[in-house]
C-alpha cells in the first residue's frame, strides 16, 4: 500500500512557511518515514529532500519513536535537523504551542 500523505503534509508546511508562519510537523504511523534519510524515489516527490531543506529554514519535525521501532526505523537514520521523539513530549508540546492544528489522516 502506498499513500502520499507525507507529500501533502510537506506541501502544506511549505505553503505556510512561505507565508511567514512558524511550522512544526509531527509524524506517526507510516508518517515517520517523512524524516528517513537517503530517500530516493523515482516516480514521486522526494519529501525527505524537501524536509531537509525546510529544516534549514526553521521547520521543526519530530516523529513517533514507538512507530519507528515498529517499522524498523532506527535512531541515527533520520535526516539531520529532525528528531525521533514522542507523542507524549514532542506532539503535546507542539500542539500546546500551536495556534492552528492540521491533522492529515485516513
Amino acid at each position: 500500500m502506498m499513500n502520499m500523505d507525507t507529500n501533502v503534509a510537506v506541501k502544506l508546511a511549505r505553503a505556510a512557511m512561505d507565508k511567514g508562519h512558524k511550522v512544526t510537523v509531527f509524524g506517526y504511523g507510516e508518517g515517520v518515514f517523512l524524516i528517513k534519510e537517503g530517500q530516493d524515489p523515482k516516480r514521486f516527490p522526494n519529501v525527505g529532500k524537501e524536509v531537509q531543506s525546510m529544516t534549514k529554514e526553521g521547520l521543526e519535525v519530530a516523529v513517533c519513536e514507538t512507530c519507528c521501532n515498529a517499522r524498523g526505523f532506527k535512531r541515527g537514520e533520520e535526516i539531520p535537523g529532525t528528531k525521533i521523539g514522542s507523542i507524549t513530549n514532542d506532539f503535546s508540546r507542539m500542539a500546546s504551542e500551536a495556534d492552528r492544528l492540521v491533522t492529515i489522516a485516513r
